[in-house]
């Protein structure tokens, strides 16, 4: 693996996914209530031997240096390894601020054809999903392949959400079509059963094979590409281009759990999944442990609560309150008689003092959820003050917005470092 580098994209405004994106990029954007986005592509390349990482940002990169700074420490022996924050920035050669993912790379060249490597690993951000590299990047060997792509099997009916690849019984790919919505397209993209039994699996029916944002390139193929032209989009431009010049093209197959965190819906759902007794998505793996910033908090005091299918991060304060189908995220402090349902609640950067408490101005609540509050299919985000008796009930409806809370894709966001006042009713249902 001393031969890979690995580049992980972080993305634009990540506009589908606010206001969770309002102060910090994608990729920073909390998980689980312990860990963060980017957490996942670095714990895959370090749980592969990848230890030369570079994260690409374009849009309040500061919450994402702050967490990758604290996180990822490499001792005096691994003299290479290392993860390192490149954000858009001006120089004398180019004035303009990173237009894309494809325009991030080309203006960052410089950083990454210092070292010797023989291949890009490009990753995205906002994937969820548990990946051996070494068996991609030695299928993109065995295969002499010039740009190897990780491929997800979608059953047709799924198709048009994603880009699909088009391929020959090899796995060799011939074409690539975005988000294909025609019957008979479809049916002409649908993989037959002698490409799953080169790669070794079992044949699927009625399945086309998905485009995962997952890439390895050959070093003098991509810089040639960045190079060449001035596309901006790395996924929409570079990688299509790719296919549609006859390069060397090859599709791994991946068969494991597999989720796009775009949209709002997409990270809620993903995030209450990780309750459930079995999920699809597992921290719980000690030999592929999931990374993040070590805190040190104290373990969570848990004081006549009802919790049925609950996560409980560290450093929490819960007192006499009923919680069903939630994550509870770091230093969340719950008052009683409350009652929180189907909701991610992500916790606080810090605990606030007896001090501040007793300086805050009148009518703000301390961080946290007060008493005699009601929350269900909410997304509480970081530092957010939830005063006493307030009722927070999401439901179907054209979104909207007030005050630090927003009404997306059915589900109540409450913003950061947002106040919501004693006795405030944000009932949708």
């Amino acid at each position: 693996m001393r031969d890979v580098m690995a580049v992980i994209l972080g993305g634009g405004r990540g506009t589908r996914l606010y206001p969770l994106t309002k102060y910090r990029s994608k990729p920073a954007v909390p998980l689980a209530g312990t860990h963060r986005l980017i957490d996942i592509p670095i714990s895959n390349c370090l749980n592969s031997d990848i230890t030369r990482i570079f994260v690409l940002t374009q849009f309040n990169s500061a919450s994402l240096n702050r967490h990758v700074s604290l996180a990822y420490h490499f001792d005096a022996f691994r003299r290479e390894g290392f993860v390192n924050i490149l954000a858009a920035e001006q120089t004398d050669e180019n004035m303009q601020w990173f237009q894309g993912t494809a325009d991030a790379m080309r203006q960052t060249l410089r950083h990454y054809r210092r070292f010797r490597f023989k291949h890009y690993l490009v990753l995205s951000g906002d994937h969820i999903y548990r990946m051996d590299y070494r068996k991609l990047i030695r299928a993109h060997e065995e295969s002499d392949a010039d740009v190897s792509v990780a491929a997800l099997p979608v059953h047709r009916d799924k198709v048009p959400a994603f880009g699909v690849l088009s391929l020959d019984d090899k796995g060799w790919i011939n074409e690539f079509v975005e988000k294909p919505s025609d019957p008979e397209v479809i049916s002409k993209l649908e993989v037959g059963p002698e490409f799953f039994e080169s790669q070794g699996k079992d044949p699927y029916e009625g399945y086309c094979v998905a485009n995962m944002g997952i890439y390895v390139f050959d070093r003098d193929v991509l810089e040639e590409m960045l190079l060449g032209s001035s596309e901006l989009d790395f996924g929409k431009e570079v990688f299509p281009r790719a296919v549609a010049e006859n390069r060397r093209v090859h599709a791994h197959l991946f068969e494991g759990y597999w989720e796009d965190i775009g949209t709002i819906k997409a990270f809620y759902d993903a995030n209450l999944d990780f309750v459930e007794i079995v999920p699809k998505f597992s921290f719980y793996d000690e030999y592929d442990p999931i990374y993040t910033h070590a805190r040190f908090l104290p373990p969570s005091k848990i004081t006549r609560v009802t919790a049925d299918k609950v996560t409980f991060a560290q450093g929490c304060i819960v007192d006499d309150s009923y919680l069903r189908r939630s994550i509870i995220g770091i230093r969340s402090r719950v008052g009683r008689g409350s009652t929180i349902i189907d909701s991610v609640i992500m916790g606080a950067d810090e605990y606030e003092t007896p001090e501040v408490k007793a300086n805050l101005a009148p009518g703000v609540p301390e961080i946290g959820i007060g008493h005699d509050c009601h929350i269900e299919g909410a997304i509480l985000d970081k530092n957010a003050r939830i005063g006493h008796g307030v009722r927070i009930v999401a439901g179907n409806g054209p979104e909207q917005q007030g005050d630090g809370w927003m009404l997306r894709d059915g589900i109540v966001v409450i913003e950061k470092d947002a106040v919501i006042p004693d006795g405030t009713q944000l009932i949708f249902r």
